[in-house]
């Protein structure tokens, strides 16, 4: 799938003149933001034509080849020369006794998603990108088939309900259980179950050595591209409130958005930084420079009878980005389809290349976004 940006002129509009009055000229510029795709902390640059002083949206192509279909940016040689590269997707857990997590910050995305309680776990999806220290891992839930499959991934979990492991291979996800060090090992410092951490090099080697399926042409999450035009100011910080039990909280600081969680089975009733641990103990906050929400219809699975978010069909659609937002649908055929998200006048919407951080969300989920 290609996508390419659009070149933006505002035009200049004079007012009539006549022998008597000097010419009165109204100049409109409207300065538009593109991503350079280096890294995912790039900061966004624009160019400028200095004889008409009009800013020129640069173009934008993805390349399947040389750009990570999670963050539509552009891989350095040494990276994408690896290629073919699967995709594996590991659970993490977000339990109040799991954080702070590690892999995260590393994975090339991340997604977000209900589970019972009102609290949340994740999706660290890699497939570029390398972590020797990735967890808590923790047991599948019944929607996440349904996010792996579209990119052909592995899931790696630490089990799951009686029964549904079976029912997320029949969808055609392979699953990775819990395997012995050190591919997967228990750490000493945090009690069972929230102590099981992969590295997710190891993890790809042992799924090599035993031949899972490998989609090795793996389709972008959804369309990238340089054109914010019709987006909206006055998203500096945004909250997806999932449950009385927990609720996130994102800032911009600096052109990225952290990343704060209120957490209703804590004693602390005001919103905490949510940081990631590394493996040598270095602690920060975690940042990302572009949240989706998406959301669905709440379910309970057949299977497992656990709450799931339906992620096939259509739903409404919020990003943001540097404080900015669209509002928009999403829109998908069948768990084997990336989503194609499109704005109200049913105009795809480019999603500025950069790492993503996904909500899944309940349609009765709240999200609320401010200036300040």
């Amino acid at each position: 799938m290609k996508k390419f940006g659009f070149l933006f002129l505002v035009f200049i509009l004079v007012m009539c003149s006549s022998s008597n009055e000097s010419e009165d000229i109204i100049e409109t510029t409207t300065t538009l933001e593109t991503e350079t795709p280096v890294n995912d902390n790039d900061s966004t640059t624009t160019t400028s034509n200095q004889e008409d002083n009009t800013d020129i949206l640069e173009s934008y192509e993805y390349d399947n080849e040389k750009m990570s279909p999670f963050t539509g940016l552009e891989l350095a040689p040494e990276i994408w020369l690896k290629r073919p590269r699967r995709v594996i997707a590991f659970k993490v857990d977000n339990n109040l006794n799991a954080r702070p997590q590690s892999g995260l910050q590393e994975a090339d995305t991340v997604m977000e998603i209900l589970v019972e309680g009102g609290m949340t776990r994740f999706l660290a999806f890699y497939m570029d990108k390398t972590s020797s220290y990735v967890g808590p891992i923790r047991s599948a839930r019944p929607t996440d088939p349904n996010l792996v499959r579209p990119y052909g991934g592995i899931l790696v979990v630490s089990g799951a309900t009686a029964g549904l492991i079976p029912a997320i291979r029949d969808l055609g996800v392979p699953v990775l259980e819990e395997v012995s060090a050190p591919t997967m090992f228990r750490i000493a410092n945090r009690k069972a179950p929230h102590n099981l951490y992969a590295d997710s090099e190891l993890v790809r080697e042992y799924i090599d050595s035993r031949g899972f399926l490998f989609n090795q042409d793996v389709n972008p999450l959804y369309s990238f591209g340089n054109d914010q035009s019709n987006w909206s100011t006055g998203a500096n910080r945004v909250t997806v409130k999932y449950s009385d039990f927990t609720t996130v909280i994102w800032k911009v600081d600096n052109n990225q958005y952290s990343r704060f969680i209120v957490d209703g089975y804590s004693p602390d009733d005001d919103a905490v930084a949510h940081n990631f641990i590394t493996r040598d103990g270095y602690s920060d906050i975690l940042q990302i420079p572009t949240v989706v929400v998406i959301q669905g219809p709440l379910y309970n699975d057949e299977v497992t009878t656990l709450p799931s978010v339906l992620t096939v069909g259509v739903g409404p659609v919020t990003i943001f980005h540097d404080g900015k937002y669209i509002e928009g649908t999403w829109r998908r055929n069948d768990i084997k389809d990336p989503f194609e998200f499109l704005d109200n006048n049913q105009e795809e919407i480019e999603v500025p290349p950069s790492k993503q951080w996904i909500h899944i969300l309940q349609l009765n989920g709240e999200i609320l976004w401010s200036e300040n």
